[in-house]
């Protein structure tokens, strides 16, 4: 059995590639900050690093170096901001190979020339946790034991470096713009639109329909959120509350989610009500809208009721959608546009969930707590749709 997942990747250590070869030569002779370790790491040790992006930058990189083994030092974890590219990578060498890059990531390119930035990284039992100006943005799994990490080295395109090495029992520290805010609370949403005499839909089914974004007297709409996004609930989830999402999904997604959880950290990982996972099928013989939807909860450390099912949602590429998710007595049921695609039986007290987050293929434009009359289910039981 393999200790580490990520150690896979040896067998397919190689020379880097031309652009990451003239990336390291570059870099090479600009090094910037150096940081020893003086105790071995341990699980909750977290790095934080703070600098200037110059503007001329084109690359910057930090090395978690092992020790030395041959010629090359070991690297446990290179983290490499390429900036004309806009995106970070992640890698590790060993024996003077490196493995294969790592280079996604559901958190959008933050890092801007002429412009401060402020990285944290964490390290567990099994992976690292990075995150960019507070923000969770990727895990990367060892490929070799974290305890062979001796120190850290900054090179590049960047300056005045400070780096300072705390243990930690949340991740990740928030700075200001990243602390989550509160939800714009509505008492009766149907009340707020307009109605029109003549539309034939029924009324508890026109405010799932028209997003408020065409609402004049939703004042505080906003053109598009940021990415990934947390919203505290000053009004809880409970019975006859429900949580309207409107957004879009992006041209060519493979997926999202929607979690209500208690808390906004990401490490340890939060109690979590209903997670909602829709992710997209990229067979060409799929279905318009069509997704595997997984749901589930995380109660007292794992994973619970968890549910795999193919369903038409009626999300597709570069289409809107309004979401709804209603709180029950009993369940959760969701809405995507009209239509009551789920439900998902409540694993917890909904009052104890303070928190939504929403991170993936997608634009967000309105999130808000709406306390009106819940929609009506169609006729008859329901039914998931397979």
């Amino acid at each position: 059995m393999n200790i580490y997942e990520g150690a896979r990747s040896i067998a397919l250590r190689r020379h880097l590639d031309a652009m990451s070869g003239f990336y390291e030569e570059r870099s090479v002779a600009q090094r910037r900050k150096q940081w020893r370790l003086l105790e071995p790491p341990v699980p909750g040790l977290s790095f934080f690093f703070y600098g200037l992006i110059l503007n001329d930058c084109e690359h910057f990189v930090i090395d978690f170096m092992a020790k030395r083994k041959s010629q090359l030092n070991d690297v446990v974890l290179q983290i490499g901001a390429r900036l004309p590219q806009n995106y970070i990578l992640r890698n590790s060498r060993l024996m003077g190979k490196w493995g294969p890059e790592e280079n996604s990531s559901s958190l959008p390119f933050q890092l801007k020339r002429g412009e401060n930035f402020w990285m944290q990284v964490l390290l567990t039992d099994h992976s690292f946790y990075i995150s960019v100006n507070g923000y969770h943005f990727a895990l990367y799994e060892y490929r070799m034991p974290y305890q062979w990490l001796t120190g850290v080295d900054v090179r590049g395109d960047v300056s005045d470096m400070i780096i300072n090495i705390f243990y930690v029992s949340e991740y990740p520290i928030r700075i200001s713009h990243s602390v989550a805010s509160f939800l714009p609370y509505v008492k009766d949403f149907s009340e707020s639109v307009a109605y029109d005499q003549t539309h034939t839909m029924p009324r508890d089914w026109l405010r799932i329909e028209v997003p408020c974004s065409f609402l004049d007297n939703m004042a505080q709409y906003q053109a598009q959120l940021s990415l990934p996004f947390y919203g505290r609930m000053q009004k809880k989830l409970t019975d006859g509350r429900e949580l309207r999402i409107e957004g879009r999904v992006r041209l060519m997604p493979q997926g999202f989610t929607v979690a209500l959880q208690n808390g906004q950290h990401v490490w340890p990982q939060p109690t979590v009500s209903f997670l909602f996972n829709p992710s997209f099928l990229r067979s060409k013989r799929a279905k318009v809208g069509k997704a595997v939807i997984t749901r589930s909860a995380y109660i007292n450390g794992m994973w619970v009721s968890r549910e795999v099912s193919r369903l038409h949602t009626h999300l597709g590429p570069g289409k809107p959608f309004v979401l709804i998710i209603a709180c029950r007595r009993q369940c959760y049921e969701l809405f995507i546009n009209s239509n009551s695609v789920l439900t998902f039986k409540h694993q917890m007290n909904p009052a104890d969930v303070d928190m939504v987050n929403i991170r993936g293929d997608l634009k967000l434009w309105s999130v808000l707590v709406d306390s009106g009359r819940l929609p009506v289910r169609p006729s008859g039981e329901f039914k998931e749709q397979s």
